[in-house]
């Protein structure tokens, strides 16, 4: 049904403007929109543009939010999405957004997932099974984890990450026994998804590092 609705109320809130209907409805609406249609209090509108309106606007402010979020990082779909939703947008906005996104290049998730594993690897390595799970908390499809990570994998030695990750802590271990400092060692380098026998192989070759070096 198409009323005509009257503009109470027109004020500057955070950068848009609330506009106040005469039904006491409040809407947020960007300045530009408000400016193109030339909104002022005591205007009259009809409902079916005033739908029109708000439509053109939650896409605009919806846009103006997910360049504000990667003009400071990178943002997979699914994160974006989750943030957009979080700020208010529905699902079907968020994703008119993303796939706009998408075909600009400003999003994507493969090279978001190839970012994400190269900088784990170089700071602090992880074995396949954490650097999927990681990629998988940030919404990108197991598919695509798969095979981002095996991908970066294919040409590195999991014994060398499990030396890497260990020799940056090993001097905390060296206080306990050497059963304990085994312990330890096995447990931090699983948490990382890092296997048994490449535990193995870095905690013993280290030890035998230290034990030269004590010797010497």
């Amino acid at each position: 049904m198409n009323i005509k609705l009257k503009i109470a109320d027109i004020y500057k809130k955070a950068g848009n403007n609330q506009i106040v209907l005469s039904n006491k409805e409040k809407v947020v609406l960007c300045r530009e929109i408000v400016i193109k249609y030339r909104l002022k209090k005591g205007a009259e509108i009809s409902s079916e543009l005033f739908d029109k309106i708000k439509a053109e606007s939650d896409l605009m402010r919806a846009e103006n939010y997910a360049s504000y979020l990667l003009a400071r990082r990178e943002y997979s779909s699914g994160m974006l999405k989750s943030k957009l939703i979080g700020k208010g947008y529905g699902p079907d906005l968020s994703k008119i957004v993303i796939d706009k996104l998408n075909r600009a290049k400003l999003v994507d998730d493969n090279r978001f997932a190839r970012q994400a594993v190269e900088t784990i690897l170089r700071n602090k390595p992880a074995g396949r099974r954490y650097l999927v799970a990681y990629l998988r908390s940030k919404y990108i499809a197991r598919e695509l984890a798969e095979a981002v990570v095996d991908e970066l994998l294919e040409n590195i030695d999991e014994k060398e990450l499990a030396e890497r990750l260990l020799k940056s802590r090993f001097r905390l271990y060296l206080k306990f026994d050497l059963e304990t400092a085994r312990r330890k060692a096995y447990n931090y380098l699983s948490r990382r998804a890092i296997s048994y026998g490449a535990a193995k192989f870095a905690f013993e070759k280290i030890c035998r590092g230290f034990d030269e070096e004590l010797t010497d």
